[in-house]
């Protein structure tokens, strides 16, 4: 079964955004995350997993997923001055990784949709909302 229009379009709207997250965008998102409740979170993604199973978007979570690790690797732009030369990839990359759970999360309450009761898209889908809102404010000023 297909996953409804609205859903897809929000799920690639995500994944366009990653690769246009600043270094500052991908700190606020893993600071908003983890300044959520994690208990919530953890009560949230039970329910999400049995709705998106039962929407049959497993496919698509993969997907989320899959795309968010290729996007935490580090980039041949992470690797600058002394430390590129030493091979270590810098902030950027451990900033990716502690924000890819923000992007799973969102992306899980995305697939779930109305079968998750208002706190839980809250607590899942949150911290991208806050970003991207916040994002949107930023370019209307």
């Amino acid at each position: 079964m297909p996953i409804p229009n609205d859903a897809q379009a929000e799920i690639d709207a995500l994944l366009a955004g990653l690769d246009l997250l600043t270094d500052d965008d991908v700190w606020f998102l893993a600071d908003l995350w983890q300044k959520e409740d994690a208990a919530a979170r953890r009560r949230a993604w039970p329910k999400a997993k049995a709705a998106i199973e039962a929407a049959g978007a497993d496919r698509e979570l993969t997907r989320v997923r899959t795309a968010v690790g290729e996007w935490m690797q580090a980039s041949r732009s992470d690797f600058q001055g002394l430390e590129g030369l030493l091979g270590a990839s810098g902030p950027v990359a451990g900033s990716r990784r502690t924000a890819a759970p923000a992007l799973i999360d969102a992306a899980a309450a995305i697939l779930a949709g109305d079968a998750l009761d208002r706190a839980d898209q809250a607590v899942l889908l949150g911290p991208w909302q806050t970003l991207t809102s916040d994002e949107g404010d930023q370019s209307s000023a």
